[in-house]
């Protein structure tokens, strides 16, 4: 008599899909929201037909983007992340502390923009806060996890993920610069979201999680990110 299907491994094959999906979702969504952040952005600075009005009205709605984007992402993202054995749940005040942080920085960001006349110094300037609030955003989200779990981090690839998101911001402040047609933002927002999504990746990578014994202490092995 032939042997049916193993129905655990049936299980593991939809559950091994779903987060392919949800890590692909996570994507179009850093995509998507980027795309609409770029479409909203305020003008630089140096562009001296526009007036300071002008400049100054997109910052709430770009950032107000950007921000929710990050942050969609980024729990879309964790939605795909599990450890055998452990319920993970969060803690609300630090995620909306996390989406608080990831809005106010971009905004900031976006603002700063519209003050400084010289390209570099408007972008270097603008680009420290905004990736400040974007990895500042993310490890609060992984800090807002609740479950039996030690969790540590690799300062090597925290230090990466930092490149990562000042390299995003910079190059998202840069791409509202330009002026843009609709094929040339539908690729700067790809890029965006390569960048976006690359960060987060980082900053999982670098986590390491241990389930907690009985007693509370961490066990021995460690699951990473």
């Amino acid at each position: 008599m032939e042997a049916g299907p193993d129905p655990r491994s049936a299980l593991t094959a939809r559950v091994t899909a779903a987060e392919v999906l949800e890590l692909a979702l996570s994507f179009v969504i850093a995509a998507f929201g980027s795309y609409i952040a770029l479409r909203l952005a305020p003008a630089w600075a140096g562009r001296a037909a526009i007036g300071e009005a002008g400049r100054g009205r997109g910052v709430l709605p770009s950032g107000t983007t950007l921000g929710l984007t990050i942050w969609t992402m980024h729990f879309t993202g964790m939605a795909a992340f599990h450890v055998h054995g452990v319920t993970i749940g969060y803690l609300w005040p630090a995620t909306v502390l996390s989406l608080v942080v990831a809005v106010v920085f971009t905004i900031l960001g976006f603002a700063t923009l519209t003050l400084l006349h010289e390209p570099r110094e408007a972008l270097i300037v603008a680009g420290i806060p905004m990736a400040s609030g974007i990895l500042s955003m993310h490890f609060l989200g992984m800090m807002a996890m609740a479950g039996d779990l030690h969790l540590h981090f690799e300062p090597g690839l925290v230090i990466g993920a930092g490149a990562i998101a000042l390299f995003a911001s910079i190059a998202a402040l840069w791409m509202t610069t330009l002026r843009q047609r609709l094929l040339s933002r539908m690729g700067s927002a790809l890029v965006m979201a390569v960048a976006i999504c690359g960060m987060h990746y980082t900053g999982m990578a670098a986590a390491h999680f241990s389930a907690l014994t009985p007693e509370g202490d961490p066990s021995p092995s460690s699951v990473p990110g």
